[in-house]
């Protein structure tokens, strides 16, 4: 299972998406794929407060086909989730590393379902030992 963090849904739905992304993610079988709760309410906040124009009608209508497609590979922030985002945000504060209340719970769904996490920001999430990391843009972990 891969965990697709939200800056790797909001390169796939730029009008011009890094190709390097799209090759990774159309070496990927699409049922090991999935977004957190997370990634949705990110995406959809950041159109929510763009102005009214061509670029938000655009990335709404391109967040409408890519969140229907994950409609069933939603990964919820749920209470053993809780439990793990405790864990990362302690372990973070303990090494001086601070780390975004979206980022820490997006990695703790991916802990918790033993998945590997898609994204840019590698050195965002990088101490956190267990966690598997895949960098679409250069595909290195």
């Amino acid at each position: 299972m891969i965990l697709l963090d939200t800056n790797v849904v909001s390169e796939w739905m730029k009008r011009e998406p890094e190709p390097a992304v799209i090759a990774w993610l159309d070496g990927q079988l699409a049922s090991r794929l999935f977004i957190s709760a997370v990634t949705r309410a990110e995406i959809e906040v950041g159109i929510g407060i763009l102005p009214e124009g061509r670029r938000k009608t655009a990335l709404t209508a391109a967040a409408q086909v890519v969140l229907r497609d994950f409609e069933q590979r939603c990964l919820a922030f749920d209470c053993a989730c809780a439990t793990r985002y405790a864990s990362i945000l302690a372990e973070s504060r303990r090494l001086g590393r601070p780390i975004s209340v979206e980022d820490a719970q997006i990695a703790a769904i991916a802990l918790h379902h033993q998945g590997q996490l898609a994204t840019r920001n590698i050195a965002d999430f990088d101490f956190l030992a267990d966690l598997q990391l895949v960098n679409p843009w250069t595909r290195q972990p």
